[in-house]
């Protein structure tokens, strides 16, 4: 097995994470958010796996099963960590305008904690699940 390319893992994680935060961010809009939300909610576990299977297009070369499952699984690793804590600190915030200063800051940190952990790995089995349909997308386009 040859080693991974980093810089695609960072990418496609990034990739990942940054349409789940943007989703996150227009699911609070009063006139849109509830059927994005809802959107959200029901096609949420579909970000790591398109976060796995990007790292295999990112990556040069044609990658083996094991490396893109590897690959794969880091990228959504990547997206899980930061949309973990990105839901933390929004829910924080809304719960420190609504409730106040010190509330927010005990029930944040324990938030950032579960969430980023809990997404981390929900994001690390789904990447992986995504880098190994990868190579079988890989074969049907080649």
């Amino acid at each position: 097995m040859s080693s991974l390319h980093m810089p695609s893992v960072l990418k496609a994680g990034g990739a990942a994470a940054g349409l789940a935060i943007l989703l996150g961010l227009i699911s609070m809009i009063p006139v849109i958010g509830g059927f994005i939300a809802i959107c959200f909610l029901c096609g949420g576990f579909l970000i790591p796996i398109g976060g796995g299977m990007a790292y295999g297009y990112l990556a040069p070369g044609e990658e083996d099963t094991s490396q893109s499952a590897l690959g794969g699984a880091l990228s959504g690793l990547a997206a899980g960590v930061l949309l973990g804590v990105f839901s933390a600190l929004s829910g924080s915030i809304s719960t420190g305008l609504s409730e106040g200063l010190g509330s927010a800051v005990a029930s944040g940190a324990i938030a950032t904690i579960l969430c980023a952990g809990g997404l981390g790995v929900m994001g690390l089995i789904l990447g992986a699940i995504g880098g190994l349909l990868w190579p079988m997308v890989q074969k049907q386009i080649g």
